[in-house]
């Protein structure tokens, strides 16, 4: 019966989220002042694609930007459910708590082909080569806004920014001023919780975060497969001479569960960093330290040893920036970074010495052209030297068209798992076990990417923007067919091979009135595998992303948003160790959140639903079915 009137109950809110555009539509109040809060305008500026605060439309890379207020409107729990919405970008969820993303047709289990930073600091984790979306110590409150970059970044960001970058930039303690208590709970037993304070005196500012995350697998109500606790602090103080001194440091501590190769694995980890930037004018320096404490049950079934991994990143990086007159700007930089791995799926403890320098030109002959060129060069013990070249030119005739054509290439170096990884893995009788073998003599992954985009932006209440692209990668790193010749089959990582891939995205954005907007954007990408063990392996060509927010004076506010993602194919490992092609049907998801502030601005109540209409389906054939979480919580600030 509780389950009848919960499902009464959500299909009454998503009517209820469905119609208001339309009811408001026939008896809409009067205009009122047209404001960013209530139509959330494209951000102007952006940092991420040349390291330097620009224009959006003269940035040289393609890039999306989801604002604090969209962050806010769209009732997500998490950052992958986020950038869901983002063109280009494929999000897979696992299962509750593990989710991939990646750009252009490179996602996978395991994702590690796209840089994440927060503010500044890599989340890379070395060990593996990607990152761990849950582990992340930050709260959605915090974030300010979040930066794609959906072409190679290498020549900026070295070698793990092969298909893009996603920064994650937080808000200051002067855009904060105050507090923010949030507190949110329903479906799967999920209880989300944060606490954000931060204000400025004088020339010091400081910001302290706290937050806690639980939910249940979407399959078993009696499996919890998350279930954390998480802070980080802020301080910063500027001097008379303009510079600006900041510290931070964070941890998460906690269970979560992430599917390793064959099925859900439980891990027990804490994850932590320390950060310190200073800024002198034209000089940055950044140095941070990341450091994981882990462990796991058997990533394998039928495995007896825990998995345990302890890991250190220390990195150092300094960039100056040099405005040459009126048409030059260059920017170079140096990074250094030291990493050690301790784990039991390694041969023995690694240590690792990684060095870059790069340099970047913006040449402006004329007000309506820039051109853009630079380079980054990259060290590593094992591969050697790799070059990373990009360049980009911009024609922006009108201040409402802006035309822009780059290439570029990336590269990702191996993993240590890549070059170390030694286990055995039991296997059915009569087959004794099976062995995975790393490759100290591996080649980096390479990819060359060439893009032409072209925005149109006349109004402020609609924008277009239309981005073509063709890439070709090859080396691809992964685990080869089994090696069956000494009698036990043997897995070794290898160079597979290469694939090349076009397609284009287009981008709407419509407010046919100051309360209310839509977006709309639709991704299309064909990829020829010669990559993969079988060759089969391809992502979804068409991808179609819809949502609409809404804001009134009375103190309402709903957004609704839609995701159809098709068929995708995967070549999935198996227990005796080959390889069977299988596939995710196409699907379509749901997501929306209503919201009222009973005429005080420090409250807000609101009911939020991710996945809808449970539209029970896989994103990845070894993974959950994708269920329903509808929640409902309270925000106040002070």
């Amino acid at each position: 019966m509780s389950v009848t009137i919960l499902k009464r109950g959500v299909t009454g809110f998503a009517s209820v989220i469905l119609m208001i555009p339309f009811i408001t539509l026939q008896a809409a109040p009067p205009e009122p002042e047209l404001t960013e809060e209530l139509i959330f305008q494209p951000i102007k500026t952006v940092i991420t694609a040349g390291r330097t605060e620009q224009s959006i439309e003269r940035a040289p890379a393609t890039i999306a930007v989801i604002s604090s207020e969209e962050i806010k409107a769209s009732g997500a729990l998490s950052i992958p459910e986020l950038l869901r919405q983002v063109p280009g970008l494929d999000v897979m969820t696992v299962s509750s708590s593990h989710s991939e993303v990646n750009a252009r047709g490179l996602n996978q289990l395991l994702s590690n082909k796209m840089l994440v930073l927060v503010d500044g600091r890599s989340t890379y984790f070395d060990f593996f080569g990607g990152v761990i979306w849950q582990a992340l110590p930050i709260v959605m409150d915090q974030i300010d806004r979040i930066e794609v970059v959906r072409s190679p970044s290498s020549a900026l960001y070295g070698a793990n920014a092969f298909s893009g970058v996603i920064n994650i930039i937080t808000k200051t303690p002067r855009q904060i001023q105050g507090g923010r208590l949030k507190v949110q709970g329903g479906e799967n037993s999920t209880l989300y919780s944060s606490f954000v304070q931060g204000n400025r005196k004088g020339d010091t500012g400081y910001r302290v975060v706290l937050g806690t995350r639980r939910m249940d697998s979407f399959s078993d109500q009696d499996t919890e497969f998350e279930d954390v606790a998480l802070g980080n602090f802020y301080v910063d103080h500027r001097f008379d001479n303009d510079a600006k001194l900041s510290m931070e440091a964070g941890l998460i501590r906690g269970t979560i569960w992430q599917n390793v190769r064959l099925e859900d694995v439980k891990f027990k980890a804490t994850t932590s960093y320390t950060k310190m930037n200073l800024d002198y004018g034209p000089f940055t320096l950044q140095a941070f330290w990341n450091r994981g404490d882990e462990t796991s049950d058997p990533f394998f079934p039928g495995g007896k040893e825990d998995v345990e991994i302890l890991y250190n990143t220390f990195d150092l990086e300094a960039q100056h920036k040099v405005d040459l007159g009126l048409t030059h700007t260059f920017i170079y930089g140096t990074t250094y970074r030291f990493n050690t791995i301790e784990s039991s799926l390694i041969d023995t403890e690694h240590k690792q010495n990684l060095i870059a320098g790069y340099f970047q030109d913006e040449y402006r002959p004329v007000p309506e052209v820039s051109l853009l060129a630079g380079v980054r060069v990259d060290r590593h013990p094992l591969v050697g030297v790799n070059f990373s070249p990009r360049g980009s030119m911009i024609y922006a005739p009108t201040p409402s068209h802006t035309l822009r054509v780059s290439v570029g290439r990336a590269f990702r170096n191996p993993s240590f798992t890549d070059s170390y990884i030694q286990v055995e893995i039991p296997l059915p009788p009569p087959i004794p076990g099976m062995q995975l073998v790393g490759e100290p003599d591996l080649d980096s992954e390479k990819i060359t990417t060439y893009e032409l985009g072209f925005t149109y932006f006349p109004r402020h209440y609609f924008r277009w923007e239309i981005d073509v692209f063709a890439y070709k990668f090859s080396d691809y790193i992964a685990l080869g067919a089994p090696d069956f010749s000494s009698g036990i089959p043997v897995q070794s990582c290898v160079n597979l091979g290469s694939a090349t891939a076009y397609g284009f995205e287009l981008i709407a954005d419509l407010i046919p009135a100051s309360w209310l907007k839509f977006s709309a954007n639709y991704s299309f990408q064909d990829l020829d595998n010669k990559y993969t063990v079988l060759q089969q392996q391809s992502p979804p060509k068409n991808k179609v992303n819809f949502k609409s927010f809404l804001s009134l004076p009375s103190g309402l506010s709903a957004s609704f948003s839609a995701s159809f993602v098709g068929k995708n194919i995967w070549e999935i490992a198996t227990p005796s160790g080959d390889y069977q092609v299988t596939e995710t049907k196409s699907h379509t998801r749901c997501d929306a959140r209503l919201a009222y502030n009973p005429g005080k601005k420090n409250l807000e109540l609101f009911a939020a639903a991710f996945n809808l209409f449970d539209s029970r389906h896989l994103e990845y054939p070894l993974g959950e079915k994708v269920g329903r979480r509808a929640t409902a919580g309270m925000s106040f600030s002070f």
